[in-house]
């Protein structure tokens, strides 16, 4: 008998491996603007021009997930799939079968809000930066460099190793138990207009569709799945052999393909307006609002010597950022970036918060920005080699 090919999960999949090449960040961006809204309005410095794109794009994820429900999850999230392939290869080549106990596993999902209230009491309240080598998704981002991972997030590294472990006995592991901003996700999602209908009345006893939810989720047990735990991966409405599963959006059953269709272009489009508004914004010298996480430790310099000062650092990648310093009576008034090798999403996220941080303290001892910890300290590096011409 030849195996049926599951259209939609093949569309799924590439859909993934398009974010996972070109947009490996975003996750951890989308994040970050959450961090960086709530540290700014705790600290009551909250600026709404600057901190617009910031805005833009958060309120636009989470106003499609409050729409649509959890397709970020399903089909955007490079760790979730990551968290996919993990899963695939143990299944395909270690022949791993691992069930985990239904009762268990309802347990374990709230876990996951357990991380949430530690990083936004203990790291964003308090601004711990402590914490930041802990990291797993950090580590997963800049995985390609591995000497820096080592020495930056060695401790996320370790997390990072037992998550893919864990991903390798059950499906979606750290979307189940650990993401942070799968909480708030699940949260959000739970009054969609989105929703898998399955009429129980029309259902046998097979549970193949509880069997291949990639989250657990007890299909046999409910009528409907509107948001919650569910990552909109549509699996169910494929596999189900009496075709009794259906996307349905507000009331009416669509194709699912379709409503897959709908989110992603929803995204796309969100991720285009933003990088736009983002770019428009600091052509005009108007920064966004970032969060912050790292601290550095570098020199405090003081009464510089007049006049303008190049210098260079290293970036995201090993990519030369060149940027200007001007300084006037003894202070910085003017930090220009020249030239950057940096990937233009994380520069461009970073250099206004970090640079204008440099100008109201008149240090480089100043916080990164979580997500773009490389280009923020390729931007201090540049700083400080233009500063230390000064002195």
């Amino acid at each position: 008998m030849t195996k049926k090919i599951n259209k939609i999960q093949v569309f799924r999949h590439t859909v993934q491996l398009a974010f996972f090449i070109l947009l490996p960040g975003l996750y951890i961006m989308a994040f970050s603007e959450l961090k960086g809204i709530y540290q700014t309005i705790l600290k009551g410095s909250f600026n709404f021009i600057q901190s617009f794109p910031s805005i833009l794009e958060l309120l636009s994820i989470l106003f499609i997930t409050i729409l649509l429900g959890r397709f970020f999850c399903g089909w955007i999230c490079v760790f979730g799939a990551y968290n996919d392939l993990i899963h695939e290869i143990s299944k395909k080549l270690f022949k791993i079968k691992f069930k985990m106990d239904e009762r268990l596993d309802s347990i374990l999902k709230y876990s996951k809000y357990v991380v949430l209230a530690f990083i936004i009491i203990f790291i964003w309240s308090f601004g711990n930066s402590s914490f930041t080598s802990f990291s797993p998704w950090e580590a997963f981002a800049q995985i390609t460099d591995i000497s820096l991972v080592l020495s930056d997030f060695t401790v996320g590294l370790l997390l990072l190793l037992l998550i893919t472990i864990g991903a390798m006995f059950v499906e979606r592991f750290f979307c189940r138990y650990l993401c942070p901003l799968g909480a708030v996700f699940t949260l959000l999602s739970k009054i969609s207009i989105f929703k898998i209908r399955k009429p129980n009345d029309k259902c046998g006893e097979c549970r193949i569709c509880t069997n291949n939810c990639s989250m657990g989720i007890p299909l046999y047990s409910s009528n409907s799945i509107r948001g919650g735990e569910c990552i909109n991966c549509l699996k169910c409405t494929e596999v189900c052999p009496k075709k009794n599963i259906s996307a349905n959006i507000a009331g009416t059953d669509v194709n699912s393909a379709m409503a897959g269709s709908v989110a992603i272009a929803a995204f796309a489009g969100m991720y285009v307006l933003n990088s736009s508004a983002s770019k428009i914004l600091v052509n005009n010298d108007i920064s966004s609002s970032s969060s912050i996480s790292i601290s550095s430790s570098q020199a405090n310099y003081s009464n510089y010597k007049d006049g303008t000062y190049e210098g260079q650092g290293s970036g995201f990648r090993g990519g030369t950022t060149t940027v200007s310093v001007t300084i006037k009576s003894g202070k910085i008034t003017s930090i220009d970036t020249i030239s950057t090798q940096d990937t233009p999403d994380f520069y461009e996220r970073c250099s206004g918060t970090v640079i204008d941080d440099i100008l109201s303290s008149q240090s480089t001892s100043v916080d990164t920005v979580s997500g773009a910890t490389f280009s923020s300290r390729g931007i201090i590096e540049a700083v400080e080699s233009a500063l230390s011409k000064a002195i």
